[in-house]
């Protein structure tokens, strides 16, 4: 079935195959993008987070510099698992259509936790507002660190399910999905042992290193090889 567009004075028949063309470089420019602002702020988390560690940056005033990049991490990660979804085979869609559900529920957790962080808990805490026992602290061993900590779980289940779609044809995405993937029994443990947190900082390498893989991928140029066909009438 061709689409007929009139031009005055002719007519353009255009195929549907170039719908597929715009569809996939939108595809492309999506995927590409968020899994570059993925990086970004997966980075742009990863060196105040060192900073912090190292007593470099006062708390609670480091929890903006750690939360604030954490918090749009989270919906372009999940934008990113989006379009893996449909850049992968037809018959390999049930393993990123895992990674996609348990994106969505890390999504879901650390928007919560981040969100109220920076807009309720730190100000309060910065006006001393609020004591060291409050629920709503965002410490090792709260409740709201155990709903983070089950967040990453979740992304590291996204990663780790959506890794076999690419087993065979995207080498070092699927290494790359995989090895975060694999943290996941690392980001419970660091909960109830803190040592632990420590291995879990491999993240910071296993992480951008998907995402880097996944934006290669996303710009492939090969991946627009198929024939369209253009007719023109006059």
């Amino acid at each position: 079935m061709q689409l007929m567009v009139v031009i005055s004075p002719g007519k353009i028949c255009i195929n549907k195959n170039l719908f597929k063309l715009l569809s996939m470089i939108r595809l492309r420019a999506t995927g590409f993008w968020s899994s570059v602002l993925s990086i970004f702020f997966a980075i742009a988390y990863s060196i105040p987070q060192l900073f912090s560690e190292g007593k470099l940056i006062p708390h609670p005033q480091d929890l903006y510099w750690l939360l604030a990049p954490s918090l749009l991490l989270a919906p372009s990660f999940l934008v990113a698992m989006i379009c893996l979804y449909y850049k992968a085979d037809e018959n390999k869609k049930l393993f990123t259509a895992i990674g996609v559900a348990f994106a969505i529920l890390y999504c879901a957790d650390v928007t919560l936790v981040y969100f109220s962080q920076l807009t309720v808990v730190i100000p309060a805490q910065l006006k001393n507002e609020i004591n060291e026992k409050q629920v709503l602290l965002f410490d090792r061993k709260t409740f709201l660190m155990a709903i983070d900590c089950l967040g990453y779980f979740f992304m590291s289940l996204s990663t780790f399910f959506a890794a076999f779609a690419f087993q065979k044809e995207h080498t070092w995405l699927y290494r790359g999905l995989l090895y975060n993937g694999l943290l996941l029994p690392v980001l419970i443990l660091a909960f109830f042992y803190p040592v632990v947190y420590y291995v879990g900082a491999l993240w910071m390498i296993t992480f951008p290193l998907a995402m880097i893989n996944a934006a290669k991928l996303f710009n492939n140029k090969t991946a627009l090889s198929f024939k369209m066909k253009l007719s023109y009438e006059h």
